[in-house]
Parts: structure tokens; sequence; C-alpha cells
């Protein structure tokens, strides 16, 4: 997902508009509705039918099952969450809270970004360490 993308689940409406092939109903504890109220939009497949990512820590969650609890799910899953920390609905937060969250948001997608490049880092030092190994 494009950082643009990413900035637009910042709005609840948005982060529910996400969830058009949502596999529960409206009338399970597994709504669109309280999946976008507990900070997550829709990022599924054919072969992951239920993925969903929190906008703010992007968290992945899957395989939730009808008596879940969005909101107890993304506690129990990344308690670290800046959104779960605030403890607020979304209608509840203030303009400052949203400022943080944006900035929270921010960063951890750079800490993803880095993880990855990292990880690349790795994997071409491993390759150049067996190539240079083979030279001597």
């Amino acid at each position: 997902m494009k950082d643009k993308e990413l900035y637009e689940m910042l709005n609840e409406e948005n982060r529910l508009k996400s969830f058009k092939k949502w596999p529960f109903g409206s009338d399970t504890c597994m709504s669109k509705e309280k999946m976008a109220e507990a900070g997550f939009f829709f990022t599924g497949s054919k072969k992951e039918p239920d993925l969903a990512k929190c906008y703010i820590c992007l968290k992945e969650l899957d395989g939730w099952e009808e008596e879940d609890d969005p909101w107890e799910e993304h506690k129990k899953h990344a308690p670290y969450c800046q959104f779960i920390q605030l403890n607020k609905k979304p209608c509840e937060l203030t303009v400052q809270d949203t400022h943080e969250l944006e900035m929270h948001r921010n960063m951890n997608v750079g800490k993803k970004v880095l993880s990855k490049m990292i990880v690349e880092f790795q994997k071409q030092a491993e390759k150049t360490r067996s190539v240079m190994e083979g030279l001597v």
C-alpha cells in the first residue's frame, strides 16, 4: 500500500469503505464497522479473505472468528499500538491525538521500511561473503 493510501486510512470512513469483501456480516462482533472503529482496514485477498491491518501500528491480523472482539484482539496482538494505548473511539480523537497518531504512524512506516532494508542488506552481504570465500 502506498503511503498516500495508508494516510487516507486515518479517516474511519475510509477504513470502513475498504471492507468491501469482508467475510463477516453486520450482525456479528466482527462487523466491518467494528473493525474500522478498532483501527483496522481491509487488506485481504482470495488467499487471505479476512486479513486486516491497523492504520497506526501496521499490525496485520487474520484468522478472525465471529465472536472475536476487534478491540480486544488488537490489544492482545499489538499492546504497543499507540491507537490502542489512547483507548478512544475515532469519534473521540482530538486534533492533538490525531497529530500524535500520524507521527507514530510515520515512525512505524519508517521502522518497517528500515527493517526490510536491513534484511535485504544482510542477504546481499551473505552472497558477497560466499563469492569472496570462493575467491580465496
